[in-house]
């Protein structure tokens, strides 16, 4: 199995497609090690600027969704 980051996310987003032709939403799960001095705020504001980077087409999305957690049983 991969290694994996000290912390597990979900992050749903959702935006109008243009001329009102319904929404885009999307959602993004994955793990991360966040530098220990970033608090869930950074975290969250680093993803949200990453899935802007990475899907721009949904840059500046309303948040339905997101969680962070230990990624531990």
């Amino acid at each position: 199995m991969p290694e994996q980051g000290t912390h597990h996310f979900i992050l749903t987003v959702q935006k109008p497609l243009p001329g009102g032709a319904g929404y885009a939403v999307a959602d993004w799960s994955g793990w991360i090690t966040p530098d220990q001095t970033w608090t869930r705020n950074d975290v969250f504001l680093w993803l949200k600027a990453e899935q802007a980077r990475r899907k721009p087409e949904l840059a500046d999305g309303c948040v339905l969704f997101f969680v962070l957690e230990r990624n531990q049983l």
